[in-house]
């Protein structure tokens, strides 16, 4: 059934099953589209070096469209220096979440070569989601974008998106994080909460208590969520 090899691959990826590298490659070739999304995406979150070379391959086979955003994404994700290049050069591609890849791979191979054309786009890219892949990028490369991360964050379409970066960026959010949990927008209140939750530590929790007590019952689940991750057994 392909649908339960699609769902395989995904929770391969949920779980980071390094082991399934070997099998996730042979899915690439799977008879299915489906199945080879899943699995170039799964390869991807496992951050599997071994991967580049035939995910490099899809790409140039898809050229656009979910194939090419599947492998675009996974190189992004593994962000080896040898797919520097192709990041530049989809960069100005038609397909936003293909500029979205793009600006990520570019940022976790740490070229900082692209700063300046990266910063460019932090403003002028008229996809949300390419602006806030955009910040996340440069605060990678070592430019204090943080701020700027969660800002764009404000529209709902991208606040998942927003908090994926921050998980990744981890720890070092946490002081910019902590003042946006008085925020005027509920759902932002609520988004910070639970990144907190992940990212967080001791010197987080009154802040958190604080937010137990928030006008807005989603902020104040979240907050309890949050809390409960972070306080000992």
């Amino acid at each position: 059934d392909p649908a339960v090899r699609a769902g395989a691959a995904r929770v391969i990826a949920r779980l980071k099953v390094t082991e399934a590298g070997d099998a996730l490659i042979k899915a690439i070739n799977d008879s299915k589209a489906d199945v080879r999304y899943a699995s170039m995406r799964a390869l991807g979150a496992l951050r599997e070096q071994r991967a580049v070379g035939a995910l490099t391959e899809q790409l140039a086979y898809y050229k656009k469209g979910e194939g090419a955003w599947s492998a675009l994404d996974a190189l992004a994700r593994i962000a080896s220096p040898a797919s520097v290049q192709i990041f530049k050069d989809r960069l100005r591609d038609r397909d936003p979440y293909i500029r979205r890849a793009a600006t990520e791979g570019l940022g976790r191979a740490g070229d900082t070569a692209s700063i300046e054309t990266l910063e460019a786009n932090t403003s002028t890219d008229d996809a949300a989601m390419v602006r806030l892949a955009t910040a996340f990028a440069l605060q990678k490369l070592g430019r204090n974008y943080a701020a700027r991360i969660v800002d764009l964050m404000a529209s709902p379409k991208v606040t998942a998106q927003g908090q994926e970066y921050l998980l990744e960026l981890g720890p070092p959010m946490v002081p910019t994080l902590i003042p946006r949990l008085q925020d005027p927008d509920a759902e932002m209140r609520e988004a910070v909460a639970d990144v907190l939750g992940v990212i967080g530590d001791a010197t987080t929790l009154p802040a958190l208590e604080a937010a137990t007590k928030d006008r807005d019952a989603s902020v104040v689940s979240a907050a309890k969520r949050a809390l409960a991750r972070l306080r000992p057994p």
